[in-house]
């Protein structure tokens, strides 16, 4: 009685009998569950859907108030500050050339303004309809919007 050795495999061989299995097939979901999963699916992904609709309008609408913003201020007039003397006794206003319907104010004085800022002068008036109750008062300075608003602030 003789015995047999046993044959050893060599590293990496794979079993025959292990080539052979097939892997396990899921099993088949009935009627009622195929559509009770497919319902599950459609509604994640309308939540999903409307998920990054919500991200996207608040960005829409930021860009549109921002671009709203922005037109304002380059449309409507902004107030400059000027420096303006007659007969040696110089004053600082805010000036602001209002709109059109809207009279050009001074923040600082209760008189009517008619400016002539190309000639750099300004014309103070008592009655609006009257010429002869403006003074002329010579303009030496005019200062941007930045300076206007920092007078405002600190005055």
């Amino acid at each position: 009685m003789a015995q047999r050795p046993k044959k050893q495999a060599l590293l990496n061989q794979v079993d025959a009998r292990s080539k052979n299995k097939r892997p396990t097939q899921k099993k088949r979901l009935s009627p009622q569950q195929q559509r009770a999963l497919q319902q599950q699916q459609l509604q994640q992904q309308a939540q999903l859907a409307a998920a990054q609709q919500e991200e996207a309008k608040p960005n829409k609408t930021r860009w549109i108030i921002a671009a709203v913003v922005l037109l304002l201020i380059i449309v409507f007039p902004k107030p400059k500050l000027i420096t303006y003397e007659k007969l040696g006794l110089v004053a600082q206003s805010v000036y602001w050339p209002g709109l059109p319907g809207i009279d050009p104010i001074l923040f600082d004085s209760n008189l009517h303004i008619r400016p002539a800022l190309e000639r750099n002068t300004l014309y103070l008036c008592q009655d609006e309809r009257d010429p002869d109750s403006c003074q002329k008062y010579q303009i030496i300075e005019q200062q941007g919007f930045i300076s206007a608003v920092m007078k405002l602030i600190f005055d």
